[in-house]
């Protein structure tokens, strides 16, 4: 008996070439190579204050103006970004919520942290016109309100739609506390 030995195929050139090129014509086809994964900061980080002063600063203004609407202070949660001009995307940001017995989740009182009140006050009305401009109000639901108020180095902005309120009363509650605190920041109409 006879042992068959393997027979080997010969790979030919034309038809490593036809390969590649089906491979070449399929990414040109599809669009081209996958992009590459954009490489962001994570969608919830703030960016950090300049100081653990500011930080305390910053959360006792936020802590006093919600005790003083009669609701309890909950510094953590999602956190809340509202439309801001991108020069100041990267300012230390600041959420307290306001949690009532109707609103679980709390109403948010943003703060953002300059290096001092001149930055603050010169920034003000530029924060201002962003958040009722239009290209910043598809942002929003509609028929969000801002409260913008400048207390010292912090810009304090209160967002609320108040159909969409759990708890409107706690809600009217707030911006009106908000009012007594600092300096208005007028929204252009």
């Amino acid at each position: 008996m006879s042992e068959a030995t393997p027979r080997r195929r010969r790979v030919r050139p034309r038809s490593i070439a036809i390969l590649v090129g089906g491979f070449a014509l399929f990414t040109w086809l599809s669009g081209g190579p996958p992009a590459a994964e954009p490489q962001l900061p994570a969608a919830s980080a703030a960016p950090t204050p300049r100081s653990s002063a500011e930080a305390v600063e910053a959360l006792a203004t936020l802590d006093a103006i919600i005790r003083a609407a009669g609701l309890a202070p909950v510094a953590n949660g999602a956190d809340v970004r509202p439309p801001l001009p991108p020069a100041y995307l990267d300012l230390p940001r600041f959420v307290v919520r306001g949690v009532s017995p109707a609103d679980a989740a709390g109403m948010p009182l943003v703060a953002l942290a300059f290096a001092d009140t001149t930055a603050a006050t010169t920034a003000a009305p530029e924060i201002a016109a962003y958040l009722v401009a239009p290209t910043s109000l598809v942002l929003v639901p509609p028929g969000t309100r801002f409260t913008v108020r400048r207390i010292g180095s912090l810009i304090v902005l209160f967002q609320r739609t108040p159909s969409g309120d759990p708890d409107p009363a706690a809600a009217d509650l707030l911006e009106a506390t908000l009012g007594a605190f600092g300096e208005a920041v007028p929204l252009p109409r």
